[in-house]
């Protein structure tokens, strides 16, 4: 026990030194988790999956681009996500670049900003930034993720990208005119009670439809569901982690083969890790959807102000909107949705 009469701040230093060090032994004492018991039969599914979820074809030539389910996103869908922004209310769902490397920013992830020559009439800045990570809300392209020498819909990796074009077929360019739809906010932390859902307990197909129920919305073809899992809200009470995701389970696959969204939303990345039971499969969910069935990513968004518009106007469903950085070539871009009520 510190000595009381040191300076007070003394104390406290070594109180809550004290307690750090307890909890870092209590957590390096726990178990590591036990895999769910229906992996083994959910990993015998999902080799099944990988022909049966297939889209190649459906909406160009295998072999040729496609902007997979985003060609689900009629002229007839915007209009009418464009009638759910009755309140005129914008949030935007991007968390502010990082500066700092952090446990969930590594160094390429560092949003470098560089204030040029400062004048008597103004400045000028430069960016540079690796986005795909952790941190930097984003999306993917077709281009991120190959398998045997694939990508979706058939296109050879083999002279497709290379160091000098980059993604010639399914790159961002796909995506240019930007994504105005539908989307619908799947609070997971509401549905449990918490303010944060645990990061190591992936969300289930049964979590998703709990929620539908409990809000009396879902997504359909075209729409895209964010999964709240309040994320940045544990990152400023407990500081940033890396490691444990509360991403989609692999049940979630069949409920995304059927509802075809356009894009799978998460406000950290979408797949659940550490996934116990499925070692040596790399991220099963990027696989399956950004491979398999044409639907594209937007992760680390920051659904904070969302969760909290969302649950005061008690209205889950509403237009989303944002665009990448037309850039030739690339795998994917830094975005900042607006969600609009």
């Amino acid at each position: 026990m510190p000595n009381c009469l040191a300076p007070l701040a003394a104390c406290a230093g070594l109180v809550v030194a004290g307690l750090v060090g307890g909890i870092a032994m209590r957590t390096q004492a726990q178990p590591a988790p036990a895999a769910p018991p229906d992996t083994a039969a959910l990993r015998a599914q999902y080799e099944k999956w990988r022909t049966e979820f297939k889209t190649w074809g459906r909406w160009a030539p295998i072999g040729q681009e496609s902007k997979g389910t985003t060609s689900l996103i009629t002229p007839e869908k915007v209009a009418g996500a464009l009638r759910l922004a009755r309140d005129g209310i914008a949030v935007s769902l991007a968390h502010a670049e990082p500066q700092m490397a952090a446990a969930d920013v590594g160094p390429p992830g560092v949003f470098h900003r560089v204030t040029n020559n400062i004048t008597d009439t103004g400045t000028t800045d430069n960016y540079q930034v690796s986005y795909h990570g952790q941190t930097v809300a984003h999306i993917d392209t077709w281009c991120h993720f190959f398998e045997n020498g694939e990508m979706y819909n058939g296109v050879q990796v083999k002279d497709n990208v290379t160091s000098e074009s980059g993604c010639v077929k399914g790159g961002v360019m796909n995506w240019r005119g930007g994504v105005t739809t539908r989307a619908v906010l799947y609070d997971i932390a509401q549905l449990k009670g918490v303010d944060w859902a645990d990061p190591t307990v992936p969300v289930t197909r049964a979590d998703l439809e709990a929620w539908e129920k409990k809000s009396g919305v879902k997504i359909g073809p075209g729409d895209i569901p964010l999964l709240y899992t309040g994320r940045w809200k544990r990152r400023a009470a407990v500081g940033p982690w890396t490691g444990q995701v509360a991403g989609y389970y692999p049940d979630t696959l069949p409920w995304m083969h059927e509802r075809l969204p356009a894009f799978i939303g998460h406000d950290f990345n979408i797949d659940w890790n550490p996934r116990p039971g499925w070692e040596g499969m790399r991220n099963p969910i990027h696989v399956a959807v950004l491979i398999w069935m044409g639907i594209n990513i937007v992760e680390n968004l920051d659904l904070e102000e969302l969760a909290t518009t969302a649950r005061r106007l008690n209205r889950y469903e509403f237009a989303i909107t944002f665009a990448p950085l037309p850039v030739e070539g690339g795998t994917g871009s830094p975005v900042n949705p607006l969600a609009i009520f």
